[in-house]
């Protein structure tokens, strides 16, 4: 059986994976993209951020230090679960994935730097962020069963609208960093927009978001009429989630897109990926049963 040790390991990085889209959009929301000019270090002459470079050096330099943790929590669950690769190899290379993330986004945050907050370089930087989240919901999720398939799974349409509910989920994170690119918070005075119509855009990001709605109430009316209540908790999370995101993201954009709904927005655009993430897997159950013949148990 997975330890509890081992299960809180799981939420913690999911809630650090959060957490770093946060943080990020902080930097970007405070004007603080460049308050470290330089990468590796924070500037050419000193690695950390300094008095003199005041708040905004304080809040870039913060966010690079809340991705050392998230490395250092990687490394720690991977030595917690060496000794077991063996026996629950999903986990095992579920956190070594996560972990893998850690160092390309830092190097992809690098030439963010260089370029001056290049849109597009931005946009490419928050992408993998939103995969790891996905990842890191799954992680937590093959942390509650012996992580073997039972051979079946939920009755049609509820596998298809599952992978349809993920899709949307992509295509919404997608139009959602081109709605950011085109918008008034680029992260420094001197960062470039990429000259998308931010009307047009908007409305484009919209769009999957109906769809993505659609789907879930139609996934969630078929889930309780054929009494999977395995899809049906899953599949209500999403919902309200959806509709939080859809009131805050209405809101914001009346608003001007102030900066903090901008941020709740992108705490909600997490919960959305997770929740999607998890509609999906529900669709496929796996085995709980611990018993020596159906699976091997990771104690502590």
């Amino acid at each position: 059986m997975v330890t509890k040790k081992i299960r809180i390991a799981a939420w913690a990085m999911l809630i650090a994976q959060a957490g770093i889209i946060l943080t990020g959009g902080i930097v970007r929301l405070t004007g603080s993209g460049l308050g470290c000019s330089d990468w590796p270090k924070c500037t050419p002459d000193s690695l950390v951020a300094t008095s003199e470079m005041g708040i905004h050096g304080a809040i870039e330099f913060g966010n690079r230090l809340l991705a050392v943790a998230l490395a250092i929590l990687g490394v720690c669950i991977a030595l917690m679960l060496w000794r077991h690769r063996k026996q629950r190899p999903d986990l095992f290379w579920l956190n070594i994935g996560l972990l893998a993330i850690v160092p390309v986004q830092a190097v992809v945050g690098g030439i963010t730097v260089w370029t001056k907050l290049n849109p597009w370089v931005v946009a490419g930087h928050f992408v993998p962020s939103a995969v790891a989240v996905g990842v890191a919901a799954y992680f937590v999720r093959r942390t509650y069963d012996t992580g073997v398939r039972l051979g079946t799974k939920a009755p049609a349409p509820l596998p298809t609208l599952g992978w349809i509910i993920l899709g949307l989920t992509a295509i919404i994170v997608v139009f959602g960093v081109l709605t950011t690119g085109a918008g008034p918070h680029s992260g420094s005075t001197i960062s470039t927009r990429n000259n998308l119509d931010n009307i047009w855009v908007t409305r484009l990001h919209a769009a999957p978001v109906w769809l993505l709605v659609i789907t879930t109430i139609s996934a969630l009316v078929v889930a309780r009429k054929k009494t999977q209540t395995a899809m049906v908790a899953p599949l209500t999370v999403l919902l309200v989630v959806e509709v939080a995101q859809g009131i805050i993201g209405y809101v914001q954009y009346f608003l001007g897109v102030p900066e903090l709904l901008v941020a709740l927005h992108m705490v909600g655009l997490s919960a959305t990926i997770a929740a999607s993430v998890a509609v999906l897997d529900s669709a496929y159950p796996r085995s709980t049963d611990v018993s020596p013949d159906r699976s091997v148990s990771v104690v502590s």
